[in-house]
């Protein structure tokens, strides 16, 4: 016999039955339509065309100071020592460490080098990407190429600088989709890890981090604020084992109120195509920031609107780094993010004024206006990249590689490479392992310049000295360890070209004598190799 309740608990039974097998149904992860597999397919494919473009800056020449000291100092943290305390440096920890890492697993090589900086350029252009997606694939894509297409002027170095637009662009498309504490942590935590490769970027940050914030609720700012400061966990530790003191003075001090000065470059001392560039870097920026305003306007429920305004702001507020030294190098570094998102922004804007031509015609005909609008400005500008794709299928390469002791450091001619080499000969048939080098210019009143990649190339000897890389009102300030760095030293290093440096700044000034005055005392000139002067210690140093 079937009692009462259970026949007036069927309807019930049968109906959870029935949501049991709807909840398992809609388990089941969705499968990817064939738009996104084909989104997919030409993502990939754009990314393998840029990687051919960026494959012979593998074997360019290099900066023997800017890339000798992303050389140098990963392996010095390998050795145990500390940013800040045991070198100079005016960069955050980040980079050194992530160099360090590769070189650990992979050897400390200049390709290794090379490749960390190749992956830099990959995240940051699949980060506009990420940006530009949220308009549609056809867009995302002509933005990637264009992005990928303007980062090859700036051939691979792992500066730090890329690392930390790198972090910073992948914060905001995190951040931008912060409806989970997860996503809003991992915001918070990349945009605390920009500032760990770059502590300047800070104002751009806290610029561009505005408006994602303000559409956020305040459990998920709290988790953003979590993040970047357990980001930032690493720095604090390293002020506990440099102390305050050095951590003021290379990251704030001596940068922003000494050495930064006298870098600077006076803004119409710039050669004319580089004033362009400049103002139209400044338009380019504008034009994005309008469109970021209109598009959360236009769409105040959709995040997608606070992502564009973040990312116009960023490219904003990156702009000092052109500005506080406009040179081609520098200027390069921030135009990719402000003509990057251009394309974006005049889709956005023509939709919003009635412009807009449909679906993916609109996306082709905006970025082909800003590759036509780039090329009438600053035809330079464009024209590097065709030479990148055809240095590709070239066999040989542009550069001469110097090599020593299983090292390798890439010179733009054969002579240069040719009297480093020498200068490495001679070292290596005097010096003995354990000897301390000094590497500077022949001059040490003007600490403007130096070869910082021969303490890359003898791993053998110790550098003798704070200053790895030579900054003007740095190594030569007032109450400076240079002098009594050069005296710890059995070998000097000194170059003759740095001598002739000579801009419109603070480093044109001389400062103290008493380092040439102890070169002149205590060391003898073994070797003379075109600008290069080989010095030895008159009595060799108790061990």
């Amino acid at each position: 016999m079937i009692s009462e309740d259970c026949l007036e608990s069927a309807p019930l039974a049968l109906a959870l039955a029935k949501v049991e097998r709807i909840v398992v149904f809609d388990s089941v992860p969705p499968q990817p339509s064939t738009k996104q597999r084909y989104a997919l397919f030409a993502t990939v494919l754009v990314l393998l065309v840029l990687l051919v473009g960026f494959w012979p800056a593998f074997e360019t020449a290099a900066s023997p100071m800017d890339e000798g000291m992303i050389l140098v100092y990963p392996e010095m943290m390998l050795r145990g020592k500390l940013p800040y305390r045991d070198f100079e440096t005016f960069y955050g920890p980040a980079n050194s460490a992530v160099l360090a890492t590769a070189f650990s697993a992979f050897g400390p090589n200049i390709f290794v080098e090379r490749a960390v900086g190749l992956l830099y350029r990959m995240l940051i252009a699949l980060a506009v990407f990420s940006v530009a997606r949220r308009w549609g694939n056809t867009i995302g894509l002509g933005c990637l190429a264009l992005t990928g297409c303007l980062l090859l002027g700036t051939c691979l170095p792992a500066f730090a600088w890329f690392g930390a637009v790198a972090c910073a662009l992948w914060s905001l498309c995190l951040g931008s989709r912060a409806d989970s504490s997860t996503r809003s942590f991992l915001a918070g935590a990349l945009g605390g890890l920009a500032l760990l490769f770059r502590p300047d970027v800070g104002p751009a940050m806290i610029l561009a981090t505005l408006p994602l914030l303000h559409g956020m609720t305040w459990p998920t700012r709290r988790q953003f604020a979590l993040g970047t400061g357990v980001a930032l966990l690493p720095l604090a530790i390293l002020t506990f084992f440099t102390g305050l003191r050095p951590i003021v003075d290379n990251l704030f001090l001596i940068p922003v109120l000494h050495a930064g000065p006298a870098r600077h470059l006076p803004l119409f001392s710039a050669p004319p195509v580089i004033l362009t560039l400049f103002v139209a870097h400044l338009i380019a920026s504008l034009v994005n920031v309008v469109a970021g305003v209109v598009a959360m306007r236009s769409e105040p429920r959709n995040r997608r609107g606070h992502l564009l305004l973040g990312a116009a702001l960023l490219g904003l507020g990156l702009t000092y780094q052109a500005a506080q030294r406009l040179d081609s190098p520098h200027i390069l570094f921030v135009t990719f993010v402000s003509f990057g998102i251009l394309p974006l922004s005049f889709l956005v804007l023509g939709s919003r004024f009635g412009f807009q031509v449909a679906g993916r015609s609109g996306a082709v005909f905006a970025c082909v206006t800003v590759v036509a609008l780039l090329r009438a400005i600053v035809p330079e500008l464009t024209m590097v990249v065709w030479p990148s794709f055809a240095a590709a299928m070239h066999s040989e390469p542009d550069a001469t590689f110097l090599t020593n002791d299983g090292r390798s450091f890439p010179f733009d001619s054969f002579k240069g490479a040719a009297t480093a080499a020498l200068v490495l000969k001679r070292l290596n048939m005097l010096a003995a392992p354990g000897d301390r080098l000094f590497v500077g210019p022949a001059d040490l009143r003007r600490t403007n310049y130096n070869d910082t990649f021969f303490y890359h190339m003898t791993p053998k000897l110790t550098p003798a000295t704070y200053f790895l890389e030579m900054n003007p009102v740095s190594a030569n300030r007032p109450g400076s360890r240079l002098a009594r760095d050069v005296e710890s030293a059995d070998w000097l290093i000194l170059n003759r070209a740095w001598d002739a440096m000579n801009e419109p700044n603070g480093s044109a000034k001389y400062a103290s004598d008493a380092p040439n005055a102890v070169v002149q005392r205590d060391f003898v000139q073994c070797g003379e190799f075109g600008g290069y002067l080989l010095w030895q210690r008159k009595v060799p140093r108790t061990r």
